[in-house]
């Protein structure tokens, strides 16, 4: 035991240690942590608290691929997530807690935003919005409860890492599957540029005709993909569409039975294509958007564009190989895959058009019901508009902070929790516009129907077609900051972007 001495030269914290310390029995320690009694000995013990081991680490590093096989002797150096292209796809269940540790091994600050999850703020992956960016060389132990399943991913939030090659799969099982297959297969589409995404909006305020595009790359308009023939417009043209990583020279075979009942988990990570998806030979069954559940809607293609997922069903009846094909829309370019019965079978059956029955949100509906509770309501109206001489696109008026824009001037939109939150966005320009809310999920209530519609859809990402209405609601029920953005990057860095931040009243 110390002396009196000692007792009297220890500050009152210590003293208050040595103190509690001396009514534990001999045995007992204490170790400046936790404390806790052995049921088997009834005598008092003590461990060293420390974080649980991860499930899954993010090693994130910079290196030098050519997924196209048009590089030559100096492929472009990507960001990559332990190496790979895809990341690594992540399995979890409903209810689990998600732990994951991201290491930072480049020589700039990275983020990652889980895409389709409801995290607490301050791990949502937006710089200085909703987190301190990871620097180099450091690490970052994200950790929180999974409250949802389904069909996510993740994804940089940090300059245009996510065109490098910054991104992957995250799937959540739930606790009871409503519509068990025999096969599940993630589809992950993407768009890549063998050279720096940087250089891109520099090209375009520029005057580039198709910037993206390296010289020497045909270019047959006649074979550009279109809507029913409606133009679709582009601006960022990607030399090569992917399907988990490979080309359609080697693409990606998805092995089944006849017979088969195959689950497809198609996310479009791409940085600014916008997909059209159909299956030679096969109608698909929607039973999920957004990693939200939805009435089965049986369709032959749809509509998916960056940020947005759909599972589908599909029955596999007879042998062979058939085509699933994504259409880059406003390029010539496809991103392929092959989903397949009989090794045997070496030329699969092509789309040599699309069907009839192409999935619109007004067919989408839930499965329960989706009123929003009571609460004040705050609507924001916000048309979305483009200065395409000088690249500057807005929502509401005004310009997002990001590193394309010289004077920006967006404002926070402040709401309280309990807010029933409408958004009716305009689109005022002649492009697409896919709009993704961080940490919520909204239902889309199409033009026409009354906002108390029941079973509308949940999703997450919205796309806004040109000259078109969008119009969504929430629930304001996880405070913090939370950005809402376009989900074409190119968009985003160069303004569309606002923050929802909650108040909360004197």
């Amino acid at each position: 035991m110390p002396n009196s001495r000692q007792l009297n030269n220890t500050s009152p914290t210590r003293r208050g240690i040595i103190a509690a310390a001396s009514t534990l029995p001999l045995s007992a320690t204490v170790l400046g942590a936790t404390t806790f009694r052995s049921k088997a000995r009834g005598t008092v013990q003590s461990s060293t608290p420390g974080q649980v081991s991860p499930t899954y680490t993010h090693n994130v590093i910079s290196k030098k691929i050519d997924p196209l096989g048009t590089a030559g002797d100096d492929p472009y150096p990507a960001t990559l997530i332990n190496g790979s292209l895809p990341g690594t796809t992540m399995y979890f269940k409903e209810g689990d807690m998600f732990r994951v540790l991201v290491n930072n091994k480049l020589k700039e600050p990275t983020t990652i935003h889980w895409h389709g999850l409801i995290p607490p703020s301050l791990q949502d992956g937006v710089p200085e919005i909703s987190q301190a960016p990871i620097e180099a060389g450091g690490s970052m132990y994200y950790e929180f409860p999974l409250r949802q399943s389904g069909t996510c991913w993740y994804h940089s939030h940090f300059g245009l890492q996510e065109q490098q090659g910054h991104y992957g799969a995250l799937i959540i099982e739930p606790k009871e599957e409503p519509h068990p297959s025999d096969q599940d297969f993630v589809v992950f589409l993407q768009d890549w540029l063998n050279t720096s995404p940087y250089d891109i909006i520099p090209q375009i305020r520029k005057g580039a005709k198709r910037p993206g595009l390296p010289p020497g790359i045909p270019w047959d308009e006649s074979k550009v993909f279109t809507v029913d023939g409606t133009p679709w417009e582009v601006d960022v043209y990607a030399p090569g569409m992917l399907m988990n990583g490979q080309t359609p020279k080697e693409p990606p075979v998805f092995q089944a039975r006849q017979g088969d009942r195959v689950r497809l988990r198609i996310i479009n990570a791409a940085t600014s294509t916008i997909f059209r998806v159909q299956l030679a030979d096969h109608p698909m069954t929607v039973i999920a958007a957004d990693s939200q559940p939805c009435v089965p809607v049986e369709i032959d293609n749809f509509i998916i564009s960056p940020g947005e997922r759909y599972d589908v069903l599909v029955d596999v009846k007879d042998l062979g190989a058939w085509e699933l094909q994504a259409a880059a829309l406003g390029t010539p370019q496809s991103a392929i895959g092959v989903l397949q019965t009989d090794s045997k079978q070496t030329k699969p059956s092509s789309n040599t058009t699309f069907g009839e029955r192409m999935l619109s949100y007004d067919m989408l509906r839930s499965p329960f019901p989706t009123q929003l509770p009571e609460g004040p309501v705050k609507t924001f109206e916000l048309p979305l508009a483009g200065d395409m001489k000088n690249y500057l696109w807005s929502m509401g008026g005004e310009y997002f902070a990001e590193p394309y824009v010289p004077n920006p001037n967006a404002t926070p939109l402040y709401i309280q929790a309990g807010d029933q939150v409408r958004v009716i966005m305009k689109n005022n320009t002649s492009m697409a516009h896919p709009m993704h809310i961080h940490g919520h999920f909204f239902q889309v209530v199409p033009e026409g129907c009354d906002w108390d519609t029941p079973n509308l859809p949940v999703m997450d990402t919205v796309l806004v077609y040109p000259g078109e209405t969008a119009r969504i609601q929430f629930t304001a029920d996880n405070p913090g900051n939370w950005l809402f953005h376009c989900h074409n990057l190119y968009h985003f860095t160069s303004g569309m972007g606002r923050v929802f931040k909650y108040q909360v009243s004197e």
